[in-house]
């Protein structure tokens, strides 16, 4: 069997680059395309060069030139697991989703420990909605591979689409830990953090979901969402001044948030500013039509339901 570090590509597709080093790797790929285009010439009855040649162009962006090297090498060697691993991984990034199933699925048919087949096919599942099957064979991945960041952040993203916040930010955390400038990751653990947050405040902890508000306002400071659902924490636990506190900057970072300006009024009613009051639910009335009134606005019920929704 060929050696996977000869054959397998990464899975960049699944990725993003800064243009610029996406640029600087493709200087690098086209000489690579020269190389095992010359190789190939020849040698063309060889199929392990064919897949040299066909990473060297899917590192370009060339999709169709990798898919059409990986075909000729499987014409000539049809049971080669990481021709069809890798052809998966074109498909894949070619949006052929079909396709891109049926050959992850032959190359882990014929090596069941083909780590690129696996982070592959699981994530192509997570995505097109398959998640229970997708999530255990990214769990498979990381048993193989420890260290395979794309596999960890997409069994992350999964976890959390399916509402297991607890296991999303096991794993966004310990890859943020690992590598915190993976793309995606930061954002992701915030919002892990404030989904596990809403859970704790919607189950009556506010102390709880507090600190998983904090988390998630530290990784990402303009998200107004997670300022209100600290201001309704801070409601909870009665204390004012920090709920207003919170809402304050929900409505600086987004001044038509309506939730945290009909908060931020309830929070000046309780503390004797009327008129200061009176004026954000007069914004809150013209904000939202249907309650017409200022008294209309300060009996309407605004709390963690509508980040739920």
């Amino acid at each position: 069997m060929k050696s996977a570090a000869v054959a397998a590509l990464l899975l960049l597709a699944l990725m993003t680059t800064s243009g610029a080093a996406k640029e600087r790797y493709n200087v690098w790929a086209k000489e690579k395309i020269r190389y095992h285009h010359d190789r190939v010439m020849k040698d063309p009855y060889n199929a392990q060069l064919r897949v040299l040649l066909a990473n060297a162009f899917y590192s370009d962006g060339s999709f169709y030139e990798a898919a059409q090297q990986l075909e000729k090498a499987l014409t000539l060697e049809p049971n080669y697991p990481e021709a069809h691993c890798n052809l998966g991984i074109v498909r894949h990034a070619q949006s052929m989703v079909s396709d891109a199933e049926l050959h992850y699925r032959r190359a882990l048919a014929m090596d069941s420990t083909l780590v690129d087949a696996m982070a592959g096919l699981g994530t192509l599942l997570c995505a097109n909605g398959r998640r229970a099957e997708g999530i255990e064979l990214l769990e498979s991945t990381l048993v193989h591979d420890k260290r395979r960041d794309d596999a960890r952040f997409n069994l992350g993203v999964a976890y959390h689409k399916v509402g297991d916040y607890r296991k999303a930010t096991t794993h966004l955390k310990r890859l943020f830990e690992r590598h915190p400038g993976y793309p995606g990751v930061s954002r992701g653990l915030s919002q892990a953090y404030f989904a596990r947050g809403l859970t704790l405040l919607q189950a009556e902890l506010p102390q709880e979901a507090l600190a998983f508000f904090r988390k998630s306002s530290t990784l990402r400071q303009d998200a107004a969402n997670v300022y209100y659902a600290e201001g309704l924490a801070h409601l909870r636990l009665k204390d004012l001044a920090a709920a207003e506190a919170a809402f304050v900057a929900a409505v600086q970072l987004d001044e038509d948030h309506v939730p945290a300006l009909h908060n931020l009024a309830h929070v000046l009613d309780l503390t004797g500013r009327f008129e200061d009051a009176a004026g954000y639910y007069l914004r809150v009335a013209r904000l939202t039509p249907h309650l017409g009134t200022i008294e209309a606005a300060r009996n309407a019920t605004y709390d963690e339901k509508i980040l739920l929704e």
